[in-house]
C-alpha cells in the first residue's frame, strides 16, 4: 500500500477547512447523526482513502475526494450536490492519475415528520479521467432515489440510496464501453454516545452489460467517530468490505476505506442567500 500521497491529501484538510461552520454549535452526537444522513444540511469535504485487493492479484490504492454541498431553499427544502473525483495512486499495473468525475444532484423536500427522509434527482459520470487508468471514455447519466428513516428514538438510520447509470454514447470503446449499472447502497447505521456511529452500508451493483457475473455483493461493516475540533465537527471513519459475489476477472476480494470528513462553511450557499 502506498500512503505518501494520501498523507499529503490529509495534510491539506485544515487549510481547506479554515472557515467557521455557518451553523450553531452542535454536540458530537448530533453532528454524527447529521453526517450519517445523506440529506444532511452540513457542507463537508470527504477524503476516502481506499485500498482494494483484486481477484487477479492486483492491489489498487486511491483517494476519492467527495465534497457535499447542500443548498437551502425557502420552506426547508434542500438541493444537494455531491461531486466525486478519484485520485488513483496505483491501479495495480503501475499507472496513476485522475479518474472520471462522478456526481449526484438531488432535491430533498422537507418532510412533515423530521424522521422521514426522501430525495430524488440524478447521477452522472463525466469522462475527464486519465485513459491509462480506464477513464476518459464514457459519459453516463441516470436517475437517483433515496428513501430513509430514523427509527429507535432517532438513534438508528435505515434507508436505501438507489441509482442507475446509463451511457449516452459509446465513447471510444464501442459496444464494450457502454455502461448500464444499477446500484443501491443499503444503510443501517446506529448513532451511539459521544459521536460514535456503527453499522453496515453495503453498495450492491448490477452490471446489465457484464458477460458473466453481473452482480457485485459486498458484506460491509462501518464505524466512525465524530468529534469537535476547533469549533467544528470532524468525522473519522473506517469501512471494511468483503465481496462475496463479484466479477471473477475484475472484481475486488476486499476493500478497506479510511475516511476523513471535516464540516465546512458552504460559501456557495451563503453567496446565494446574500
Amino acid at each position: 500500500m502506498k500512503y505518501s500521497k494520501s498523507i499529503v491529501a490529509i495534510a491539506v484538510l485544515p487549510l481547506l477547512a479554515t472557515a467557521q461552520v455557518n451553523a450553531k454549535e452542535v454536540s458530537a452526537e448530533d453532528a454524527a447523526k447529521e453526517l450519517a444522513n445523506p440529506n444532511t444540511a452540513f457542507a463537508s469535504l470527504t477524503f476516502k482513502n481506499q485500498f482494494k485487493s483484486m481477484e487477479d492479484g492486483r492491489e489498487i490504492s486511491h483517494t476519492l475526494f467527495q465534497p457535499t454541498l447542500p443548498f437551502m431553499l425557502d420552506g426547508g427544502d434542500k438541493v444537494i450536490f455531491r461531486p466525486a473525483v478519484p485520485i488513483v495512486y496505483d491501479n495495480g499495473n503501475g499507472e496513476s492519475g485522475i479518474g472520471d468525475l462522478g456526481f449526484d444532484l438531488v432535491y430533498a423536500p422537507k418532510a412533515e415528520d423530521p424522521t422521514d427522509l426522501f430525495a430524488y434527482g440524478m447521477v452522472g459520470s463525466l469522462p475527464i479521467g486519465n485513459s491509462d487508468i480506464g477513464g476518459g471514455e464514457v459519459t453516463a447519466v441516470g436517475p437517483a432515489l433515496f428513501v430513509g428513516k430514523f427509527v429507535g428514538k432517532g438513534k438508528t438510520l435505515v434507508g436505501a440510496y438507489t441509482s442507475h447509470l446509463e451511457s449516452v454514447d459509446e465513447g471510444d470503446l464501442g459496444e464494450a464501453g457502454e455502461m448500464s449499472i444499477t446500484s443501491s447502497q443499503l444503510m443501517y447505521i446506529n448513532i451511539g454516545d459521544g459521536g460514535w456511529a456503527y453499522g453496515s452500508a453495503p453498495k450492491i451493483e448490477y452490471n446489465h452489460n457484464a458477460e458473466d457475473e453481473k452482480l457485485t455483493l459486498p458484506v460491509n461493516f462501518t464505524i466512525s467517530k465524530t468529534t469537535i475540533i476547533a469549533g467544528r465537527p470532524w468525522k473519522f471513519g473506517l469501512d471494511l468490505d468483503y465481496y462475496v459475489q463479484k466479477d471473477e476477472d475484475f472484481g475486488p476480494d476486499y476493500m478497506v476505506t479510511f475516511s476523513i470528513t471535516p464540516v465546512v462553511e458552504n460559501m456557495f450557499n451563503t453567496w446565494l442567500h446574500q
